[in-house]
Protein backbone atom coordinates (compact mmCIF):
# COMPACT_ATOMS: atom_id res chain seq x y z
CA UNK A 1 0.00 0.00 0.00
CA UNK A 2 1.43 3.20 -0.86
CA UNK A 3 1.34 6.89 1.35
CA UNK A 4 -0.45 9.43 -0.78
CA UNK A 5 1.25 12.90 -1.10
CA UNK A 6 -0.68 16.14 -3.18
CA UNK A 7 1.48 19.06 -3.25
CA UNK A 8 -0.64 22.23 -2.06
CA UNK A 9 -1.41 24.81 -4.27
CA UNK A 10 -2.60 28.25 -3.97
CA UNK A 11 -6.20 26.66 -3.93
CA UNK A 12 -5.65 23.53 -2.48
CA UNK A 13 -4.23 21.85 0.40
CA UNK A 14 -0.98 20.07 1.19
CA UNK A 15 -2.41 15.94 1.54
CA UNK A 16 -0.24 13.23 3.36
CA UNK A 17 -1.86 9.89 3.89
CA UNK A 18 0.66 7.22 5.37
CA UNK A 19 -0.89 3.95 4.81
CA UNK A 20 1.60 2.50 7.82
CA UNK A 21 -0.26 4.54 10.43
CA UNK A 22 -3.51 5.22 9.08
CA UNK A 23 -3.18 8.81 9.23
CA UNK A 24 -4.74 11.46 6.62
CA UNK A 25 -3.90 14.82 6.70
CA UNK A 26 -4.99 17.86 5.00
CA UNK A 27 -3.74 21.45 5.43
CA UNK A 28 -4.13 24.76 3.59
CA UNK A 29 -6.87 26.52 1.54
CA UNK A 30 -9.32 24.23 0.06
CA UNK A 31 -11.07 25.99 -3.01
CA UNK A 32 -10.52 23.66 -5.65
CA UNK A 33 -12.49 24.41 -9.21
CA UNK A 34 -13.67 21.37 -9.14
CA UNK A 35 -13.86 19.30 -5.83
CA UNK A 36 -15.58 16.32 -6.94
CA UNK A 37 -11.90 15.89 -9.02
CA UNK A 38 -10.10 16.99 -6.25
CA UNK A 39 -11.31 14.52 -3.55
CA UNK A 40 -11.23 11.21 -6.24
CA UNK A 41 -7.90 10.40 -5.35
CA UNK A 42 -8.32 10.54 -1.38
CA UNK A 43 -11.52 8.72 -1.65
CA UNK A 44 -10.10 5.49 -3.38
CA UNK A 45 -6.91 5.68 -1.25
CA UNK A 46 -9.22 6.09 2.12
CA UNK A 47 -11.01 2.77 -0.01
CA UNK A 48 -7.77 0.93 -0.31
CA UNK A 49 -6.74 1.63 3.06
CA UNK A 50 -9.59 0.08 4.78
CA UNK A 51 -8.14 -3.42 2.75
CA UNK A 52 -4.97 -3.22 4.85
CA UNK A 53 -5.76 -1.13 8.10
CA UNK A 54 -8.70 -1.09 10.27
CA UNK A 55 -7.62 2.85 11.86
CA UNK A 56 -8.19 5.55 10.63
CA UNK A 57 -7.18 8.88 11.78
CA UNK A 58 -8.58 12.42 9.56
CA UNK A 59 -6.88 15.94 10.55
CA UNK A 60 -7.92 18.91 8.96
CA UNK A 61 -6.17 22.24 9.36
CA UNK A 62 -7.50 24.33 6.24
CA UNK A 63 -7.51 28.45 6.16
CA UNK A 64 -10.32 28.58 3.53
CA UNK A 65 -13.00 26.33 2.86
CA UNK A 66 -15.20 26.09 -0.17
CA UNK A 67 -19.07 25.59 0.05
CA UNK A 68 -18.57 22.55 -2.54
CA UNK A 69 -15.75 21.61 -0.19
CA UNK A 70 -17.60 21.16 2.79
CA UNK A 71 -19.91 18.59 1.49
CA UNK A 72 -16.86 16.78 0.29
CA UNK A 73 -15.12 16.93 3.72
CA UNK A 74 -18.53 15.29 5.19
CA UNK A 75 -18.65 12.86 2.79
CA UNK A 76 -15.04 11.79 3.16
CA UNK A 77 -15.79 11.18 7.18
CA UNK A 78 -18.81 9.11 6.38
CA UNK A 79 -16.65 7.12 4.05
CA UNK A 80 -14.25 6.26 6.49
CA UNK A 81 -16.81 6.00 8.94
CA UNK A 82 -18.87 3.09 6.36
CA UNK A 83 -15.02 1.25 6.15
CA UNK A 84 -13.82 2.37 9.82
CA UNK A 85 -14.89 1.13 13.07
CA UNK A 86 -15.87 4.02 14.82
CA UNK A 87 -14.14 3.29 17.59
CA UNK A 88 -11.17 2.73 15.69
CA UNK A 89 -11.55 6.38 14.05
CA UNK A 90 -10.65 10.07 14.98
CA UNK A 91 -11.12 13.23 13.52
CA UNK A 92 -9.11 16.58 14.44
CA UNK A 93 -10.47 19.75 13.17
CA UNK A 94 -7.46 22.31 14.35
CA UNK A 95 -9.03 25.87 13.59
CA UNK A 96 -7.09 29.05 13.95
CA UNK A 97 -8.05 30.55 17.63
CA UNK A 98 -9.81 33.57 16.15
CA UNK A 99 -11.20 31.54 12.96
CA UNK A 100 -14.81 31.36 14.03
CA UNK A 101 -16.06 29.99 10.22
CA UNK A 102 -13.41 27.33 10.64
CA UNK A 103 -14.63 26.82 14.20
CA UNK A 104 -17.92 26.44 13.62
CA UNK A 105 -17.93 24.27 10.62
CA UNK A 106 -16.02 21.85 12.71
CA UNK A 107 -18.00 21.92 15.32
CA UNK A 108 -21.10 21.03 12.92
CA UNK A 109 -18.90 18.09 11.18
CA UNK A 110 -18.80 17.05 15.03
CA UNK A 111 -22.86 16.73 15.02
CA UNK A 112 -22.76 15.23 12.16
CA UNK A 113 -20.66 12.13 12.45
CA UNK A 114 -20.26 9.43 15.14
CA UNK A 115 -16.20 9.24 15.43
CA UNK A 116 -14.50 11.10 18.31
CA UNK A 117 -13.40 14.59 16.98
CA UNK A 118 -10.86 16.88 18.58
CA UNK A 119 -11.62 20.47 18.22
CA UNK A 120 -8.36 21.96 18.56
CA UNK A 121 -7.67 25.83 18.68
CA UNK A 122 -4.34 26.65 17.58
CA UNK A 123 -1.87 30.11 18.35
CA UNK A 124 -0.71 31.17 14.64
Amino acid sequence: MENLTIESTKSTPKVIGNAETGNLTLSGNLFPENSILFFKPIYTWISDLSKHSNVFNLEFELNYISSSSVIQILKTMQLIEELYSTDKTQFIWKYEIDDEDIQKLGEEFNKLTKSPMDLIAVDV
